[in-house]
């Protein structure tokens, strides 16, 4: 049984970043009954990204974590099909004895899902797909990851692949991974841009916030995602629930109750990390 069918509350946490100190005091505050969503990357560029993510897994079947951009980097340099960057926090994770298991658990989380009407992405959905096309489109490529062949070719779901209906095979799960995990402007033709990182206030205006996008399926739909540190409050858009608010950079991590009972909780963060800074290997 779900969530909403047990009448439990579900809270979205926004992008942890391995800053385990203020994950921990976060969950201070959430009824300890509660379902927790992580809305993906709970781990790398932040100093604990190993009790990070062992602290979620032991918790069992009260959490889940959607795939993001930064777990699926894990999994490829567990695979050897991507090179570490000097900015990465995830070597503890590799040495760890516990290594496998962390990824084994990785290959079997979603990269959507549906509680309390929200719609939960790690960054974006895309313009032309319903809330069902959505879960269709996450459901191949969580198929893929957890064949046998899934991590030996895990890193052709790299790459700027912009999304088309006639994509067939890996050129179709590599879009679908960058809507869902990479996805925060689109250009006027609906194509997703891969370079604009900043606040809409400091972007031209011809990048549109994925979510702004006219004709967008989804818009009547709540949608709960992080991805976007710098995207701050969106107030002028309804059903929009943005969860990554900057911990990683000093800003807070927050977590958003799902339903109609919308409280959130956030902790104040230190500066884990300085924009550009550069770690040792």
């Amino acid at each position: 049984l779900c969530s909403e069918e047990l009448d439990v509350k579900t809270y979205a946490i926004g992008d942890v970043h391995g800053c385990f100190d203020t994950l921990e005091k976060l969950l201070q505050q959430i009824p300890n009954e509660s379902r927790l969503i992580f809305i993906g990357d709970i781990i790398n560029r932040g100093p604990k990204s190993l009790e990070t993510i062992r602290t979620v897994m032991r918790m069992g079947d009260r959490a889940e974590c959607l795939l993001g951009n930064h777990e699926l980097h894990l999994l490829a340099v567990y695979a050897g099909q991507r090179a570490m960057s000097p900015e990465d926090t995830i070597s503890e994770i590799l040495n760890a004895p516990d290594c496998d298991d962390i990824i084994q658990w990785l290959r079997n989380r979603p990269l959507a899902l549906v509680d309390h009407g929200f719609l939960c992405v790690h960054a974006a959905t895309h313009w032309s797909w319903s809330v069902e096309e959505t879960l269709k489109q996450a459901s191949r490529v969580e198929k893929f990851i957890r064949s046998d062949k899934g991590l030996s070719q895990i890193g052709e779901l790299f790459g700027k692949q912009q999304w088309s209906s006639g994509l067939r095979g890996k050129d179709r799960l590599r879009a679908v991974v960058n809507v869902l995990t990479r996805t925060r402007y689109l250009n006027a033709d609906g194509t997703m841009d891969f370079k604009q990182k900043l606040s809409p206030a400091d972007t031209p205006v011809e990048y549109i916030p994925w979510f702004k996008f006219p004709g967008r399926k989804t818009a009547k739909t709540p949608v709960a995602f992080g991805h976007w540190s710098t995207l701050g409050p969106v107030n002028d858009v309804s059903n929009v629930f943005p969860l990554d608010t900057a911990c990683l950079w000093g800003g807070a991590l927050t977590a958003r109750r799902l339903g109609r009972h919308r409280e959130t909780f956030s902790v104040k963060a230190p500066i884990y990390r300085i924009p550009g800074e550069k770690r040792n290997l």
